[in-house]
């Protein structure tokens, strides 16, 4: 439910589930021996600025963790967070959702995963500010700065036959 209306949200394409669970693979793969964990979407995250709960595709947090009460089922310290877009979500994940988990003072990352085509948006803080590069080639590494690990695209999108990029190009972009 967000502002009073409900979204239904579970159930999702072939690819978006492909890509979750290889993403949460790759990304708990990576963060063997370190003081981070990575989780699916079943853990919900509390936004503490407005009493908002969200379900991220993925993500990951470090100890220690902060929880709401004596439970562990709803995190309010994220690290990490990946969304896997959809049409539907697309546009509320990169604006609307984006500025609620920036409000998180542990929020360090989000990272933005296309499921038709091999392209993902990384935002990552840097201070005050918030930096971006896109990825579009299967061969590139994602770097997670907060958590000081790479994962590659080709593990997010293995098993998936997608284009690397719309135009017959991949660019890559990074601004400050």
């Amino acid at each position: 439910m967000l502002d009073g209306r409900v979204y239904a949200m579970a159930g999702g394409t072939f690819n978006h589930a492909i890509i979750c669970g290889n993403t949460l693979a790759a990304a708990k793969a990576a963060l063997r021996g370190k003081e981070c964990r990575a989780c699916n979407s079943e853990l919900r995250v509390k936004i503490a600025s407005n009493g908002q709960e969200v379900y991220p595709d993925a993500l990951i947090f470090c100890t220690p963790a902060r929880f709401v009460g004596k439970g562990d089922s709803t995190l309010l310290t994220p690290k990490v967070v990946f969304e896997v877009l959809s049409e539907t979500t697309e546009k509320y994940d990169r604006t609307g959702k984006f500025n609620l988990y920036k409000t998180i003072d542990t929020f360090e990352e989000y990272v933005l995963i296309e499921q038709d085509r091999i392209y993902i948006d990384h935002f990552w803080k840097k201070g005050d500010d918030w930096l971006h590069r896109s990825y579009a080639q299967r061969n590139d590494m994602l770097k997670l700065h907060s958590v000081g690990v790479e994962i590659g695209l080709d593990e997010i999108y293995d098993e998936l036959e997608l284009p690397e990029s719309l135009f017959g190009f991949a660019p890559v972009t990074e601004r400050e």
